[in-house]
């Protein structure tokens, strides 16, 4: 592999990452504005995932990324392994690993919460622990992920709502 192409491939998580954050900051942003036509709607956001789910296993379909990313609780084993295949193309999840990386989701949460930084560390080491037991790994992900969200939702942390 020539060292343009191995460069453009190291590249490509850290790519993948920003372009998370930036979903996710516009949905906090549209949050914070309060403007109804400015949130984002399903479509939108299903839109702006979909192409992460083109290297995933099982591919996923449109309804398995809308699952995720409703945050459903009863989320089907599919989604719970499209929200798998994104956590590792991000680096939050190792290959193999049950637990999320706490530096880097510190680090995401930080770039989104800054001002939360003492709550998000609490936040991850407790919820790296809530999938113990769990063999699964599209089942880990998905357990970690709903306990982040309930324990950021219950430390107030502007979580937007995607619009259905």
């Amino acid at each position: 592999m020539c060292s343009a192409r191995k460069e453009m491939m190291m590249m490509l998580p850290r790519t993948c990452f920003s372009m998370l954050l930036l979903v996710l900051l516009s949905l906090a942003q549209a949050d914070d504005q309060k403007d109804e036509d400015s949130s984002m709607t399903l479509s939108e956001v299903v839109e702006m995932v979909e192409p992460f789910g083109n290297g995933c296993e099982p591919k996923p379909e449109r309804s398995h990324i809308e699952e995720m990313v409703l945050n459903k609780e009863d989320a089907s084993h599919e989604s719970k392994c499209f929200r798998r295949c994104m956590l590792k193309q991000f680096e939050i999840m190792g290959e193999g690993s049950m637990q999320f990386d706490e530096t880097k989701t510190v680090d995401m949460m930080n770039m989104m919460f800054p001002e939360k930084e003492a709550e998000s560390k609490t936040i991850i080491g407790k919820c790296n622990q809530a999938a113990n037991g769990i063999s699964d790994e599209c089942e880990v992900c998905h357990t970690i992920s709903m306990c982040m969200l309930r324990e950021m939702r219950a430390a107030s942390y502007k979580i937007p709502d995607v619009k259905e």
